[in-house]
Protein backbone atom coordinates (compact mmCIF):
# COMPACT_ATOMS: atom_id res chain seq x y z
CA UNK A 1 0.00 0.00 0.00
CA UNK A 2 1.15 3.06 -1.34
CA UNK A 3 0.67 5.99 1.99
CA UNK A 4 1.85 9.23 -0.06
CA UNK A 5 -0.90 11.67 -0.26
CA UNK A 6 -2.95 9.86 2.56
CA UNK A 7 -5.35 12.33 4.26
CA UNK A 8 -6.15 10.08 7.23
CA UNK A 9 -7.64 11.32 10.49
CA UNK A 10 -8.40 10.02 13.78
CA UNK A 11 -10.26 11.22 16.70
CA UNK A 12 -9.60 9.94 20.69
CA UNK A 13 -11.20 10.83 23.84
CA UNK A 14 -9.12 14.19 23.84
CA UNK A 15 -7.11 14.69 20.96
CA UNK A 16 -7.51 14.35 17.11
CA UNK A 17 -4.67 13.29 14.63
CA UNK A 18 -4.75 14.98 10.68
CA UNK A 19 -2.30 14.11 8.38
CA UNK A 20 0.10 17.44 8.49
CA UNK A 21 -0.04 19.92 5.42
CA UNK A 22 1.64 23.11 4.93
CA UNK A 23 -0.19 24.99 7.36
CA UNK A 24 1.36 23.49 10.14
CA UNK A 25 4.31 24.41 9.43
CA UNK A 26 4.41 27.10 12.12
CA UNK A 27 6.49 29.32 13.96
CA UNK A 28 5.05 27.57 17.11
CA UNK A 29 6.14 23.77 15.82
CA UNK A 30 10.10 25.36 14.98
CA UNK A 31 9.86 26.99 18.27
CA UNK A 32 9.33 23.19 19.91
CA UNK A 33 12.78 22.12 17.61
CA UNK A 34 13.92 25.19 18.82
CA UNK A 35 13.89 24.59 22.62
CA UNK A 36 16.55 23.14 23.91
CA UNK A 37 14.16 21.18 26.75
CA UNK A 38 11.95 19.79 23.72
CA UNK A 39 14.60 18.67 21.84
CA UNK A 40 16.77 17.28 24.72
CA UNK A 41 15.74 13.70 23.54
CA UNK A 42 15.25 14.64 19.45
CA UNK A 43 17.61 14.75 16.67
CA UNK A 44 16.62 17.33 15.69
CA UNK A 45 17.76 20.75 17.00
CA UNK A 46 16.79 23.17 15.15
CA UNK A 47 14.33 24.27 12.62
CA UNK A 48 12.77 27.22 10.48
CA UNK A 49 9.50 27.08 8.96
CA UNK A 50 11.02 26.48 5.53
CA UNK A 51 12.48 23.38 7.05
CA UNK A 52 9.20 22.44 8.45
CA UNK A 53 7.69 23.10 5.34
CA UNK A 54 9.79 20.83 3.13
CA UNK A 55 10.26 17.84 5.58
CA UNK A 56 5.99 18.01 6.00
CA UNK A 57 6.24 17.88 2.14
CA UNK A 58 8.42 15.29 1.65
CA UNK A 59 6.71 12.90 4.68
CA UNK A 60 3.45 13.31 2.47
CA UNK A 61 5.02 12.55 -0.64
CA UNK A 62 6.21 9.22 0.94
CA UNK A 63 4.93 5.93 0.06
CA UNK A 64 6.09 4.54 3.50
CA UNK A 65 5.04 7.00 5.99
CA UNK A 66 2.36 8.90 7.55
CA UNK A 67 2.98 11.77 9.47
CA UNK A 68 -0.02 13.65 11.56
CA UNK A 69 -0.32 16.66 14.11
CA UNK A 70 -1.78 15.80 17.41
CA UNK A 71 -4.62 18.50 18.06
CA UNK A 72 -7.03 19.26 21.03
CA UNK A 73 -10.38 18.68 20.03
CA UNK A 74 -11.65 20.80 22.18
CA UNK A 75 -10.26 23.92 20.34
CA UNK A 76 -7.84 22.77 17.90
CA UNK A 77 -4.88 23.24 19.49
CA UNK A 78 -1.55 21.71 17.81
CA UNK A 79 0.10 19.90 20.95
CA UNK A 80 2.50 17.81 19.04
CA UNK A 81 3.19 14.99 16.02
CA UNK A 82 2.97 11.48 16.01
CA UNK A 83 5.01 9.55 13.45
CA UNK A 84 4.65 6.07 11.39
CA UNK A 85 7.58 5.36 9.07
CA UNK A 86 8.46 3.14 7.86
CA UNK A 87 5.34 1.09 7.66
CA UNK A 88 6.33 -1.85 6.32
CA UNK A 89 3.10 -4.22 5.58
CA UNK A 90 5.06 -6.93 3.68
CA UNK A 91 6.68 -7.67 7.25
CA UNK A 92 3.47 -6.59 9.08
CA UNK A 93 5.03 -4.37 11.38
CA UNK A 94 5.74 -0.15 11.26
CA UNK A 95 7.48 2.15 13.33
CA UNK A 96 6.34 4.78 15.74
CA UNK A 97 7.52 7.96 16.94
CA UNK A 98 5.73 10.68 18.81
CA UNK A 99 6.62 14.33 20.11
CA UNK A 100 4.21 16.40 22.37
CA UNK A 101 6.40 20.11 21.73
CA UNK A 102 3.54 22.18 24.27
CA UNK A 103 5.19 21.57 27.41
CA UNK A 104 2.20 22.56 29.35
CA UNK A 105 0.39 18.85 27.93
CA UNK A 106 3.57 16.92 29.19
CA UNK A 107 3.04 14.36 31.53
CA UNK A 108 -0.96 13.98 30.71
CA UNK A 109 -1.42 10.81 28.79
CA UNK A 110 -1.99 13.01 25.65
CA UNK A 111 1.77 11.17 23.70
CA UNK A 112 0.16 7.44 24.72
CA UNK A 113 -3.09 8.60 23.17
CA UNK A 114 -1.59 9.64 19.95
CA UNK A 115 0.43 6.40 19.94
CA UNK A 116 -2.85 4.00 20.98
CA UNK A 117 -4.61 5.46 18.49
CA UNK A 118 -2.01 4.79 15.92
CA UNK A 119 -1.26 1.60 16.96
CA UNK A 120 -4.73 0.33 17.00
CA UNK A 121 -5.09 1.30 13.38
CA UNK A 122 -1.78 -0.19 12.49
CA UNK A 123 -2.77 -3.75 14.14
CA UNK A 124 -6.35 -4.15 13.21
CA UNK A 125 -6.67 -2.31 10.56
CA UNK A 126 -2.98 -2.93 8.59
CA UNK A 127 -2.81 -5.77 10.33
CA UNK A 128 0.52 -4.89 11.50
CA UNK A 129 1.65 -7.39 13.95
CA UNK A 130 4.43 -5.31 15.86
CA UNK A 131 5.27 -2.02 16.48
CA UNK A 132 8.87 -0.51 16.96
CA UNK A 133 10.10 2.51 18.53
CA UNK A 134 13.71 3.94 19.07
CA UNK A 135 14.18 6.13 22.38
CA UNK A 136 17.28 7.36 24.01
CA UNK A 137 17.62 5.71 27.37
CA UNK A 138 17.44 8.56 29.30
CA UNK A 139 13.92 9.61 28.50
CA UNK A 140 12.69 7.47 31.16
CA UNK A 141 9.39 9.32 31.13
CA UNK A 142 9.17 8.41 27.65
CA UNK A 143 9.98 4.69 28.16
CA UNK A 144 7.27 4.27 31.20
CA UNK A 145 4.78 5.62 28.53
CA UNK A 146 5.49 3.06 26.03
CA UNK A 147 5.71 -0.08 28.62
CA UNK A 148 2.09 1.18 29.91
CA UNK A 149 1.79 0.44 25.90
CA UNK A 150 2.78 -2.49 25.98
CA UNK A 151 5.93 -2.01 24.36
CA UNK A 152 9.52 -4.28 25.66
CA UNK A 153 12.96 -3.26 25.62
CA UNK A 154 14.56 -5.72 22.76
CA UNK A 155 17.79 -4.27 21.79
CA UNK A 156 20.06 -1.31 23.66
CA UNK A 157 22.97 0.18 21.47
CA UNK A 158 25.64 1.37 24.31
CA UNK A 159 26.91 4.92 23.03
CA UNK A 160 24.94 4.97 19.88
CA UNK A 161 24.27 9.14 20.31
CA UNK A 162 26.06 11.84 20.87
CA UNK A 163 24.64 14.86 21.87
CA UNK A 164 26.65 17.93 22.95
CA UNK A 165 29.32 16.46 25.21
CA UNK A 166 27.21 13.20 25.83
CA UNK A 167 26.98 9.94 24.22
CA UNK A 168 23.38 8.15 25.18
CA UNK A 169 22.69 4.87 24.67
CA UNK A 170 19.70 4.03 22.33
CA UNK A 171 16.61 1.37 23.42
CA UNK A 172 15.30 -0.30 20.78
CA UNK A 173 11.65 -1.58 22.19
CA UNK A 174 8.87 -3.80 20.27
CA UNK A 175 4.50 -4.15 21.49
CA UNK A 176 3.36 -7.00 19.44
CA UNK A 177 -0.78 -7.26 18.39
CA UNK A 178 -2.94 -8.28 20.92
CA UNK A 179 -3.23 -11.85 19.39
CA UNK A 180 0.44 -12.16 18.34
CA UNK A 181 3.53 -13.09 21.02
CA UNK A 182 7.25 -12.09 21.01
Amino acid sequence: MDFSGVTKEFEGDRIRLRVMDQRDATGQYAGWLNDPEVNKFLATKSATVPELQTYIDAKHKQSDALFFGVYLKTDGTHIGTVKLEPIELEKKRATIAVMIGEKEYWGKGYAGEAMKILMDWCFSELGCEEMNLGVIAKNTGAIRTYEKLGFKEVKRDLGYIRYGDELHDQVWMTATAPHTSV
